[in-house]
Order: structure tokens, then sequence, then C-alpha cells
């Protein structure tokens, strides 16, 4: 069975073709503000000790559904400079 990596990945394919170095550039230097860092970085803390609510669960899946698919695009972003690189 495909995991939902996998059928992103394949999903996001079609993105690529309107990749350009500089596009690609930009999507890897993407970056969480830090306000969203803390609060993946509390959530987290949260997770370990077993204290999230419902809503902070599904919250912390959600930041880590959004950042499974950003380190998506930055591999496909990373793989098209490796490939179109003179």
């Amino acid at each position: 069975m495909a995991s939902v990596e996998s059928y992103l990945d394949r999903y996001l394919d079609p993105v690529t073709q309107a990749f350009s170095a500089e596009v690609a550039q930009k999507i890897l230097d993407c970056k969480p503000d830090d306000g969203v860092l803390a609060r993946m970085e509390e959530l987290g803390e949260k997770s370990n000790s077993g204290s999230l609510t419902k809503a902070e669960r599904d919250e912390y899946q959600s930041l880590a559904n959004v950042g499974t698919l950003v380190a998506l695009l930055k591999a496909k972003a990373r793989r098209f400079l490796a490939q179109n690189s003179p």
C-alpha cells in the first residue's frame, strides 16, 4: 500500500513543470516564521508529555502535514536544480 507521502509526491509532479531555477531556489529558501516554529515546539513538548488536547493534536498533525508538503516541494526543487544546472 502506498503512503500518503508517495501519493502527494506523485500529485505534485506536474508542479515541477513550472519550475525555473529562480522558482526552485525560492522554494528552497522558504522557512517557517518564528511564531510557527515556536508553536511547533510547544505542541511537540506537549505531545511528548502526553498533554495535548484533541484540538492541539489536530493542529500538530496539520503542521506535520504542511511540513511534509514543503519537504516534498524542496526535494523536487533540489532535484530540478541538480538536473538543470550548467
